[in-house]
């Protein structure tokens, strides 16, 4: 079978996507692969997967093995680099060597004649043979966080505490602060950081990193050091270095490695001065489909029949980082965008997706989230995504657009599915508003996943199990497991997020309830005898999974003890 008829039997791709990807492959002369990840039918993994079906090859993951530095040495930097492949083992004069095109016979008879030895060839993503020339062929020397510190010492004088350095001071020492800021930010992307924390104590700064959602406290520095680390970040973020009374925003454009990142800077001031939050964002980050987030099958058949509605308000709902813009980018790569005309207001444009008319809130020049949503009525959309629904007349545009044909989608900040109903009638829209264009609401979480390096098998305990209202009759056979900690997963045990979710479908009896001003425990009954699934169920699910474990899914649901 070719690629494109492995993917359709196996349920990856459709027959109709499979036509719009051939089409995009013709027109771009790329391999069927290629367009199909592009357009976003298909991940790498599933094309790896069939690829090695159809040609009979291995696939491997050159990040998750260890390849010995000779074995690295047989293939030169620039060609690994020129043709993305690269050696991951060498066996009696064989050398086997990870690529991600098997059709690319040319590179593999050039390097059997170059290198004079036989080759044999295994399967990887393009992205993971990337990762790993990364990191086998640009090792870069390791210079310690107090390295860097060593350059304020000519600048500085120990003995006098009181002194603070002074940014810009002297010529010759931009070059420490500019080097200390360069780390902090090359070391929070490399260890999967997604916010940076830089906060004033007493007597010392301390730089925390959050990863995997949980803060860890990495690096502490002398106070005298952080005016002149602040005013560094200030620059580079185009803030007013001269404010220091009143919160400021910024964002820095920025590389590490080859990978470019957006950062979003906040900062405010407190009673030890100005505390600043780098919240990191991968401008390169894949975007994650839908089928590949986590979702039940009950979950997910709704998700995809909300999406096909024609008009109404469908919202996703939780507190910061919860990985709402995720879902809510994942959703949009499900829509069909070549028969449906989509703009997004948003603030900020976090991933660019083709096809979608993305407009940036810039509140400097007027252009507000209800500014921007009068003008998109008038551009004819299918579908309008708001990227937050954060005051009341936000809120009114997103339903009269729901009311009058378009479909709309919007994250809101809840506890909770339930919540949002209460919080939309709290901001002031009436009942019978929120009951004629509300369609569903999902709420989620991210739990933290298990380190696959040091999972091993645990008992449940009783208290744990009670937290969730189950026992160990209902837990029956079921086995679950925890990390015990290892140099993978930085002695947490956990490495990585999932998310959770609580799907709530607006029926008929949900709708009279919304249209009689119910509460939330009323409404979550409702959609609980409804077939809801909340998130502390769907948490079980995961550790039941082995994904997750019972204690992650207690710290983020709301309503375990329920």
């Amino acid at each position: 079978m070719s690629l494109g008829q492995m993917l359709t039997k196996k349920g990856i791709i459709s027959d109709e996507q499979l036509g719009r990807a051939l089409e995009h492959q013709k027109k771009l002369s790329i391999r069927l692969g290629e367009a199909l990840t592009e357009m976003g039918f298909a991940g790498h993994e599933d094309i790896i997967g069939s690829l090695a079906e159809q040609f009979d090859f291995k696939v491997v993951n050159p990040m998750a093995a260890t390849i010995p530095q000779d074995v690295i040495n047989t293939i030169p930097k620039n060609i690994a680099q020129r043709h993305n492949i690269i050696p991951v083992a060498q066996q009696n004069g064989l050398l086997i060597v990870a690529i991600s095109d098997p059709l690319d016979i040319s590179t593999l008879e050039d390097l059997r004649f170059t290198l004079n030895t036989n080759v044999e060839c295994v399967l990887a993503t393009k992205n993971n043979i990337k990762d790993a020339i990364k990191k086998y062929y640009y090792r870069e020397k390791s210079v310690s966080f107090d390295g860097y510190l060593d350059g304020f010492k000519s600048i500085i004088a120990d003995a006098d505490e009181s002194v603070n350095y002074k940014f810009g001071a002297e010529k010759e020492s931009e070059a420490p602060i500019v080097k200390l800021v360069t780390y902090i930010i090359d070391e929070a992307v490399k260890s999967r950081a997604s916010d940076i924390h830089i906060e004033p104590l007493p007597g010392k700064v301390r730089i925390r990193y959050r990863i995997d959602g949980v803060c860890q406290e990495v690096h502490s520095i002398k106070k005298r050091i952080h005016e002149a680390l602040i005013s560094r970040i200030k620059i580079l973020s185009n803030i007013d270095i001269t404010e220091k009374r009143k919160p400021q925003d910024g964002r820095i454009s920025s590389e590490v490695g080859e990978k470019p990142i957006d950062i979003r800077v906040s900062t405010i001031p407190t009673t030890g001065g100005e505390s600043i939050v780098m919240r990191i964002l991968e401008k390169s980050t894949v975007l994650v489909q839908l089928k590949n987030m986590g979702f039940s099958t009950h979950d997910y058949n709704n998700f995809k029949r909300v999406l096909k509605k024609p008009n109404g308000i469908f919202l996703i709902t939780g507190p910061t980082g919860s990985g709402k813009s995720t879902t809510l980018y994942a959703a949009l790569n499900e829509v069909d965008r070549s028969e449906k005309k989509i703009i997004t207001v948003e603030d900020p444009i976090e991933y660019n997706l083709s096809g979608i008319n993305q407009c940036q809130v810039n509140e400097a020049i007027g252009l507000t989230f209800p500014s921007i949503l009068r003008s998109v009525l008038r551009q004819d959309p299918n579908i309008i995504v708001i990227g937050e629904i954060r005051d009341v007349e936000t809120a009114e545009i997103a339903v009269t657009s729901a009311l009058t044909g378009h479909f709309v989608i919007s994250t809101l900040h809840t506890n909770d599915a339930p919540s949002a109903v209460t919080r939309l009638s709290d901001m002031g829209i009436k009942p019978f508003l929120i009951s004629s264009s509300i369609q569903a609401i999902l709420a989620q979480r991210l739990v933290r996943v298990i380190c696959p390096k040091c999972k091993v098998p645990c008992k449940a305990d009783n208290e744990v199990l009670a937290m969730l209202s189950i026992n160990n009759i209902d837990v029956g056979d079921t086995e679950f497991y925890h990390g015990t900690g290892c140099e993978y997963c930085n002695r947490t045990g956990y490495r990585g997020r999932k998310a959770i979710f609580e799907f709530m479908c607006v029926n008929t009896e949900m709708r009279e309830a919304i249209f009689k001003n119910a509460g939330i425990h009323e409404l979550r009954k409702i959609a609980h005898l409804n077939g809801m699934t909340t998130l502390a169920e769907d948490g079980l699910r995961s550790a039941r999974a082995q994904i997750t474990t019972l204690e992650e899914v207690i710290r983020v649901s709301m309503f375990a003890s329920n």
